[in-house]
């Protein structure tokens, strides 16, 4: 017996390039050489504290590489949090850490931010799509006087 996969719908265009700008903008920018590539996994094994949920170790370059293959903004948010995390396991004094801290932050408040304008991007597209069905059924029952 074959077991079926449930393909993934891929993320929506628009939601894809937003966040593709968040990450190439951190890779080309002046601080994107401390998590560009994955980071040294002797600094990571012993600062993750749940164990269960260590997968490989990947940087900046590799979200962007596989930005084509989530599924929704939260997978990409996930990865970006989890680079971060790999790099603030490095001492507090070490350039890696404060980068890490410095970007963790930019990118929370621009997550803030995008999920906002998300949020009212669905709520005008729904209220288009209701305005545009009401016309619709107005056209197709006109009002008998």
């Amino acid at each position: 017996m074959v077991k079926e996969e449930k393909k993934k719908k891929p993320m929506e265009r628009y939601k894809r390039m937003q966040c593709w700008v968040i990450v190439k903008r951190m890779v080309e920018g002046r601080d994107g050489w401390a998590l560009k590539a994955p980071l040294d996994i002797k600094f990571l094994k012993g600062c993750l504290e749940n164990k269960s949920k260590v997968k490989k170790a990947i940087g900046l370059k590799d979200i962007e590489g596989k930005l084509k293959s989530y599924s929704s903004p939260d997978e990409f948010a996930d990865d970006m949090r989890f680079v971060f995390n790999h790099g603030m396991c490095y001492p507090r004094r070490d350039d890696v850490f404060r980068i890490a801290a410095r970007l963790s932050d930019t990118f929370e408040y621009k997550w803030k931010v995008l999920k906002k304008e998300w949020a009212l991007e669905e709520k005008r597209l729904m209220k288009d799509r209701n305005h545009k069905r009401k016309r619709e059924s107005q056209s197709l029952c006109p009002m008998i006087r």
